[in-house]
């Protein structure tokens, strides 16, 4: 199974290119994105956790990857549609006393600037933590990204199109 996502993963960076760039929120560090086709991407980010939680006090290894949806919106910006996404995904903490493991929704909206490869997003996902609780946690921030390759430029459910007039 592993090999068969990692196969995925590669195939789809080859093909359509990838987005790497910075998130700032829950958690803080590196955004990755690759796209699947016009309308999927998978989405990781490896960063640390800046809020206070009951698992300990110091600063923590995050890890979350989503498989995402995206799918057009009314919401525009000069006359370009922003694309709505969401999905499934998962995220790993790693505190100094213990390993939490949990679910999560994001759910946000995507914009990439015009021909210029750069893209930008904010998004917000709740969540359920498995271990070693169960509980609900929130998650979520405000990141950019530079697309590497094609990117989303041959996407039309993910590109931002003209409104028509």
């Amino acid at each position: 199974m592993k090999r068969i996502i990692l196969i995925l993963l590669i195939a789809s960076v080859m093909t359509f290119g990838f987005e790497l760039g910075v998130i700032l929120g829950e958690p803080t560090g590196i955004s990755f994105r690759s796209f699947m086709g016009t309308s999927n991407a998978i989405d990781l980010q490896v960063g640390w956790s800046v809020k206070d939680n009951r698992y300990d006090n110091d600063d923590n290894f995050d890890l979350h990857g989503a498989y995402l949806f995206h799918k057009k919106s009314d919401i525009r910006i000069e006359g370009y549609r922003l694309p709505f996404y969401f999905g499934p995904g998962g995220r790993v903490k790693i505190t100094d006393n213990d390993l939490v493991i949990g679910v999560k929704v994001p759910l946000g909206l995507y914009y990439k600037f015009g021909s210029a490869p750069f893209s930008a997003f904010i998004e917000i996902a709740p969540g359920l933590n498995l271990t070693p609780d169960t509980d609900f946690d929130i998650m979520g921030g405000i990141g950019f990204r530079y697309i590497f390759g094609s990117g989303t430029s041959s996407s039309s459910n993910t590109e931002p199109e003209r409104e028509r007039r």
